[in-house]
């Protein structure tokens, strides 16, 4: 249930309304808006005492029911939308975010060059990955603990903000000091006690849809980290397992048209793991910026074709300036139409 307070509504008001919620056994979440203050109540309105009764408060404008099954990241809860700030970094409400970066980092030199030459084009959010999930056994996992030195050491060197993928809850303590945000890959999307425990390191999070989720368990999972105490979340569309070969995945540009709609949090485009190959990164991130998108998560590499995973789709670092260029229009128009 989502209780609407009266414009004129005091602090005291939001007080003594939140403590009723709690004695209806809910848990009260206090948004402020520009013209309203909403109170969201997370709870079973199932075993829980219905609350209805609120309505007839003086300072309560309307009681209303949630019918999807989130709650804290729809727009119902949160009618503008959320910007995150990463280290000064500003993701949604108009603010398009480029967040790249190699699959996976392999050398300290392979890593160091590709941040190098992404700041000098304007990147400041790097897609470090010292943790990667194979489907098989015998592909290449990361350098795991000594990926996270040499993260450390580029990022104090450069001055960047390092995303990095979590793949269960002992590596949210082992990067806690050296990342700025915490990724969920596709694999791990509907991971519960992951996405619990991550929520608790209090860090924003990139959450990648699953390979086969729906818009709604996409979002639904988004509503664990929000419950859990998270509230720096972002959405991250990377396509959908398909029987078409011709693309890697199927990139779902409806799904992000819905997001945008249905939820206040940013929502993010990986045109690379879509893609599958080199040619199409571009077109597929201008198609999710006309969609929506309030950033793009791109694969860059100093040599691509030498890369350890994924060496089809990554983008040569040395010439990121240059796609970003090729980018310039369309990201403008977001900003313009946000």
């Amino acid at each position: 249930m989502i209780i609407v307070l009266k414009t004129h509504a005091t602090d005291a008001d939001i007080q003594s309304v939140s403590e009723l919620v709690r004695t209806l056994r809910y848990q009260p979440r206090v948004i402020r808006g520009v013209e309203r203050t909403v109170v969201a109540c997370i709870g079973d309105e199932l075993s829980n005492r219905s609350l209805e009764v609120l309505g007839n408060l003086p300072i309560v404008e309307s009681v209303m029911p949630v019918q999807q099954r989130y709650k804290l990241v729809s727009r119902e809860y949160h009618p503008d939308d959320t910007v995150i700030t990463v280290n000064g970094t500003p993701i949604g409400g108009g603010a398009i975010a480029i967040i790249a970066g190699p699959c996976a980092i392999e050398t300290a030199d392979q890593f160091r060059s590709a941040v190098r030459d992404l700041k000098a084009a304007g990147v400041t959010l790097i897609r470090a990955m010292a943790f990667k999930p194979r489907t098989s056994p015998y592909d290449f996992q990361g350098l795991k603990a000594d990926a996270i030195s040499i993260m450390r050491d580029v990022k104090a060197e450069f001055g960047v903000s390092m995303v990095t993928e979590i793949l269960g809850p002992a590596q949210v303590e082992m990067v806690h000091d050296t990342a700025d945000v915490l990724q969920i890959g596709a694999r791990n999307a509907q991971n519960y006690d992951l996405l619990e425990s991550v929520a608790q390191a209090r860090k924003p999070v990139l959450l990648k849809r699953g390979m086969a989720s729906t818009v709604e368990e996409w979002l639904a999972a988004a509503e664990y980290l929000l419950v859990n105490g998270c509230s720096n979340v972002m959405l991250c569309e990377r396509g959908l397992r398909s029987f078409d070969k011709s693309v890697r995945n199927l990139l779902d540009l409806g799904g992000v048209a819905v997001a945008k709609q249905e939820t206040h949090l940013p929502v993010l485009v990986d045109p690379s793991h879509a893609a599958g190959k080199r040619s199409l990164v571009l077109p597929l991130a201008k198609a999710a910026l006309g969609a929506g998108a309030d950033g793009l998560v791109i694969e860059a590499h100093p040599n691509p074709n030498e890369a350890y995973s994924d060496a089809a789709q990554q983008l040569p670092s040395a010439t990121f300036k240059q796609t970003l260029d090729e980018l310039a229009p369309w990201i403008a128009l977001a900003r313009a139409s946000r």
